[in-house]
């Protein structure tokens, strides 16, 4: 970069620091798209010029790490990391990270927010480097970048070439990166900034007041440059999106667009800012910050560049971060035009976060785009799961079971439709109290029994993936029970598995970009005739795999599936072979996090995650957390050995029992408690069949076939307690 443009007016300006003892000027580049509102054109014309620097000499041919500070570098660091052939991207970043990620922290001491965060969760990319590139911004005096560089110390081979890039470099840092064995790359000299760097008179805060969007859209980004990226499989993603969003705004040559990111999330609204130059008369790009900056009262267009020697910020708009609700954070230089976009990638936003982006922007007309979808609500503790379920809540209205059922036996798949929730009735509840009661302490022996043994295969290295809706309880009682005996808070994912569809692929790619694929459990609540553990293993032998470094060779163990009961006798990894009573199984979504099972279909994207409901008219019933205490509050954390293998005879007897009844179609015959449960809950019961009519194991399905008038009826069952067939509508 020269640091003049044609007309010989800079790039770099100075502006007043508010409340920094420890600097009191920040250099604001205005072809940054980060302070200042830029050309995302130029910008990324800018920032591919420090990408071709840094990679000539040979250095796009070999491993690199590149990583980019925060909250300034992250866009500049992903175009950089862009010209390289073989590039892990990084960004250090002062969000939390998720309690599974190994990361290093560091201080930049002249911030006003100083400790850093480097995840480092696979150190082994970082062994394997050739080099590392650190890209900022600026470079003042070098000193972050070297305590960064000795923070790493041990994470890096010992022939590893370390470099500094950044758009802009004083004299002093060059010289400490050299005196420390760092190359420097740079475009430009600081020291020449001629601009006055106090603002004459300062003016006042302009009043951010709250609005609704007139547009929003989703996009469900898996890819968290936080966590660490493939380089190529991020700007890809970022590009594919970018490209979507593009075409939902028809254009117009006579109006101007402002693109606005949210602090650290810089790089997709300058590509989306790219695209939408192609359509509107004048796009311009910045974002949000944290850094305080004082305003000069000024005639200037808050869009239009200084001149030399002039103070660069003419206003600021003070807000809240959609990261965290009580951050201060601070937009600048805003103007009014026909539309504002604003782009968040904050997961976990409060639910007026849209309303107050909207209102920190000018724009005629706004829009807000938030990078990583919206997933189910659930009444789980957020550290106890992640819940990879997009929500549809009143998407999809709720069918009455024989409506349901007619259409799954005319040939609607089953997770097009979503069953209409049962609401328990004072006697059932009961009923399940009394279960719980009885049944709690075998369930937690289970529980310890599987957690012992994934523990034992995996230890630090596990993570535990259960298989919505039944299995999420059981995965959030083996992670208490691990954290609670070793000290460690393993990642728990809940993701959606289908029969007859597969596993959620996007789920696994979510996961896969976050964790070693030796690392995955894959955990449900018990086997009915093992429909679920056969559909893991074909889809499983479907994914690829082979992408993620996971041969045939090891496919057994990823799909060997971990359950709490096995009556059907076909896994390995189980706290019981017994039919046992497991609560959760007879209230559906009251004691499973309050959302419906999965569904897949017209409404889910190709990007999407499989889909949920939230039953928030059900919080005032809700027995999640009760159950998951109850359960917890049994636990003993002694040895446990896994139950001997038995030759699974389960789906054998349940082809017995179709033939005895002339059922033609085994899956409406639905073997064990857990399975015969849900077919007086959801589906259109012609019979139910009990080892022992007065067993307390059972208790519960009387009282609810009671209460829906089918027949109960004593049959000799070998591997389970109860069996539940489904009538075939076209009888009724």
């Amino acid at each position: 970069m020269r640091l003049y443009d044609d007309q010989g007016v800079s790039h770099l300006f100075l502006a007043k620091r508010e409340n920094n003892p420890c600097r009191a000027h920040i250099i604001m580049n205005t072809r940054q798209a980060k302070h200042f509102p830029s050309d995302p054109v130029k910008s990324l014309e800018l920032f591919g010029e420090l990408a071709r620097k840094a990679a000539q000499d040979g250095r796009a041919e070999r491993s690199t790490v590149v990583i980019a500070f925060a909250e300034t570098a992250t866009a500049i660091g992903a175009v950089v990391a862009g010209a390289f052939h073989d590039c892990f991207f990084v960004t250090t970043t002062r969000e939390p990270l998720p309690d599974w990620a190994t990361a290093i922290s560091f201080e930049e001491s002249h911030s006003h927010a100083k400790r850093h965060y480097l995840c480092v969760r696979d150190e082994d990319v970082f062994r394997r480097a050739a080099q590392i590139i650190l890209v900022d911004d600026e470079y003042t005096t070098g000193s972050t970048a070297v305590k960064l560089i000795r923070a790493l110390d041990g994470c890096l081979a010992p022939d590893c070439r370390i470099y500094a890039a950044a758009l802009a470099a004083s004299a002093e840092s060059i010289e400490n990166f050299r005196d420390a064995g760092i190359t420097p790359i740079t475009l430009a000299d600081t020291g020449n900034i001629t601009n006055t760097a106090e603002p004459e008179r300062v003016s006042p805060d302009l009043s951010p007041k709250d609005r609704n969007p007139d547009m929003v859209l989703r996009k469900n980004s898996v890819l968290d440059p936080r966590l660490g990226v493939n380089a190529d499989s991020y700007l890809a993603e970022c590009r594919r999106f970018c490209t979507q969003l593009s075409e939902e705004f028809p254009g117009d040559e006579t109006q101007t667009v402002e693109i606005v990111g949210t602090e650290e999330f810089c790089y997709p609204p300058l590509l989306l800012g790219k695209l939408l130059s192609e359509k509107y008369g004048r796009v311009v790009v910045h974002c949000s910050t944290r850094s305080p900056m004082l305003p000069c009262e000024s005639d200037r267009d808050g869009f239009s560049l200084p001149g030399q020697g002039e103070y660069p910020v003419v206003n600021r708009t003070p807000g809240y971060s959609p990261y965290d609700p009580e951050r201060r954070v601070f937009l600048y230089n805003t103007e009014k035009c026909a539309l504002s976009i604003v782009m968040t990638d904050a997961e976990f936003s409060p639910d007026n976060a849209a309303q107050r982006l909207c209102g920190a922007v000018r724009g005629e007309s706004t829009a807000v785009v938030f990078w990583r979808g919206k997933t189910v609500p659930t009444s789980y503790p957020r550290e106890d799961v992640r819940l990879l379920l997009t929500d549809i809540t009143g998407k999809l209205p709720p069918m009455p079971p024989e409506e349901r059922e007619r259409l799954i036996q005319s040939g609607k798949h089953y997770s097009e439709l979503l069953p209409q929730e049962y609401e328990p009735q004072p006697e059932y509840f009961a009923e399940y109290e009394n279960g719980l009661k009885l049944w709690a302490k075998a369930n937690a022996d289970a529980v310890r029994t599987v957690a012992e043994a994934i523990w034992a295969e995996k230890g630090r290295g596990a993570v535990l993936v259960s298989l919505a809706r039944a299995g999420t309880p059981a995965g959030v009682l083996i992670k208490r029970y691990i954290r609670r005996k070793y000290g460690v808070s393993l990642p728990h994912y809940s993701i959606s598995i289908i029969v007859g569809k597969g596993i959620d692929r996007r789920a696994m790619e979510y996961i896969l970009a976050r964790h070693s694929a030796d690392g995955i459990q894959f955990i449900d609540g018990w086997t009915g005739k093992g429909t679920i553990a056969r559909t893991l293993r074909q889809a499983l032998e479907e994914f690829p795999l082979y992408e993620y470094g996971i041969g045939r060779d090891r496919l057994d163990r990823l799909s060997d599936i971990a359950v709490l009961a096995d009556p059907a006798g076909i896994c390995r990894l189980c706290g019981t072979h017994d039919d046992l009573f497991i609560p959760c199984a007879c209230l559906n979504s009251v004691v499973s996090g309050l959302f419906s099972r999965t569904v897949l279909n017209g409404l889910i994207r190709p990007e999407d995650f499989h889909g949920a409901v939230y039953f928030g008219e059900f919080r005032g019933i809700d027995r999640t957390n009760a159950y998951i205490a109850a359960i917890e509050q049994e636990m003993t954390f002694g040895h446990a050995v896994l139950p001997q293998r038995v030759n699974g005879g389960g789906l054998a007897e349940t082809r017995e029992i179709a033939a005895q009844f002339g059922v033609e179609d085994i899956k409406l015959v639905k073997p064990g408690i857990g399975e015969a449960t849900r077919v007086l809950l959801r589906r259109v019961p012609r019979l139910i069949l009990l080892r022992d009519k007065e067993s307390p194991l059972t208790k519960h399905l009387v009282e609810l076939a009671a209460e829906k008038n089918v027949e109960v009826r004593e049959y000799p069952l070998r591997n389970y307690h109860a069996c539940g067939i489904i009538r075939v509508m076209s009888d009724v």
